[in-house]
């Protein structure tokens, strides 16, 4: 799916089918008709150039016709948080774990107790 999005006041385009995908949503194997199967991906699109800034979406998609799927820009905190949330960790992300940054601080669990 291919899609201009407003990433703060820049004009960017994005499509669903060359951008890296970070998470999919599992598909059904086969559609029926009276079925109505929603879905997220959680997408990433890198700019090429210099700056090379990554832009994270959301792809809501449905497996109904009718249904037009949706692309909404995200901050990287909440697709860190959704990852997080489906059990999943990403190392793109800055980390901002107040126990992950203990961990990098060589502190562990055996010296809090």
């Amino acid at each position: 799916m291919k899609q201009m999005i407003y990433d703060g006041s820049k004009k960017r385009p994005v499509n669903t089918r060359y951008d890296e995908c970070i998470y999919r949503a599992s598909r059904p194997l086969s559609l029926s008709p009276e079925g109505n199967i929603t879905g997220k991906d959680l997408c990433m699109h890198t700019r090429t150039g210099d700056d090379r800034e990554i832009l994270y979406y959301l792809y809501l998609w449905s497996g109904s016709r009718p249904v037009k799927g949706k692309i909404l820009p995200v901050s990287p905190s909440v697709a860190d948080r959704f990852l997080k949330s489906r059990g999943l960790t990403c190392n793109l992300f800055p980390k901002n774990d107040p126990v992950a940054n203990l961990y990098t601080w060589g502190y562990g669990i055996a010296e809090e107790f």
